[in-house]
């Protein structure tokens, strides 16, 4: 068995956004690299190289894995090409100019609406036997570290639903070098957590296991704690980017009215490199006396950022 793959460390590049959804899309389909190389006709080296992050892989070996994992080829061509043309220099629009990759299911799975798959064993492995009827996240920026708790209510599409798998992306803010880099989870209701799925420098997955399974149609509220730990400095922004259906997305954030953010802006429906330019493309937000913004997004689409990001006192132009 080959060595798994080192993470990659999304920091707003549009080749390792490409590659990460790259080895998303492998994931879906199953494959190792040994079987996806077979598959492919290319070498493991030359298929693992595609979804390494550091360079933008041919279009020829691009379509290779993405037909062998059953996407859809001619929308990822026009997804490699907007990423080529990103990252050309003399491009006007740079990353802000790349959409999120076509999000087709593979051949040979059954699409229900929505794209949930729920086969027989969903309750044991399968991530989209349900969607996300809301979230509502409430960001302290006035305490000695950041800390967040989340409400998310979903919804059961399959019988015997047991457990939900929770990411939670901590990108290291810029210029940050310290080896330490950690995020705490925890339940404040609604199941208990267990352990499961990736866990890179800044990408950190357990798994919720609900107090009993639900049945197709069944909504379930459960509550979470984030919290970044003392003296590890926080990226100026908060995003919730939807992987799977996602309807509605409220955002709190209380900022320290006594050191107040320079500028504040939403995110609404942006790419995910967008993210970490820090560039206010819309009309900019205020704190009320207390601190507080507040934003809400609705009809989301998969693949993009929903959220807020600021720029700090003493950090404007």
């Amino acid at each position: 068995m080959g060595r798994p793959q080192k993470e990659i460390v999304l920091d707003g590049s549009p080749a390792r956004l490409f590659a990460h959804w790259l080895r998303d899309l492998r994931g879906s389909a199953g494959f190792t690299l040994d079987q996806l190389a077979r598959r492919t006709g290319y070498g493991r080296t030359t298929v693992s190289d595609a979804m390494r992050g550091e360079t933008h892989p041919t279009r020829p070996v691009t379509l290779a894995i993405v037909g062998a994992c059953g996407g859809d080829v001619r929308r990822w061509g026009e997804y490699w090409a907007q990423v080529r043309r990103a990252l050309d220099p003399d491009s006007p629009d740079g990353p802000a100019g790349v959409e999120p990759p076509p999000w087709d299911v593979p051949a040979g799975r059954a699409n229900g609406a929505h794209a949930e798959q729920c086969p027989a064993d969903c309750a044991r492995t399968e991530p989209h036997g349900w969607y996300t009827e809301s979230v509502f996240t409430r960001l302290r920026l006035d305490t000695p570290t950041p800390e967040a708790v989340e409400r998310r209510v979903v919804v059961a599409t399959c019988d015997g639903l047991a457990r939900i798998p929770v990411g939670v992306s901590v990108p290291r803010r810029a210029g940050d070098t310290t080896a330490r880099h950690e995020l705490e989870i925890s339940v404040v209701q609604g199941g208990r957590l267990a352990d499961g799925g990736p866990q890179y420098e800044s990408y950190f997955e357990r798994f919720l296991v609900l107090p009993a399974p639900l049945k197709a149609g069944t909504r379930h509220v459960y509550e979470l704690r984030l919290r970044i730990p003392p003296n590890q400095p926080m990226a100026p922004h908060f995003v919730h980017v939807p992987l799977t259906r996602s309807e509605h997305f409220r955002l709190r954030v209380a900022f320290d009215p006594a050191r107040p953010p320079h500028t504040v802006w939403r995110l609404a429906g942006v790419p995910t490199a967008v993210i970490y330019q820090q560039n206010p493309g819309t009309p900019t937000l205020r704190p009320d006396e207390h601190g507080l913004v507040d934003v809400e997004f609705g009809a989301m689409k998969v693949g993009y950022g929903y959220g807020l990001s600021w720029l700090e006192a003493g950090t404007g132009g």
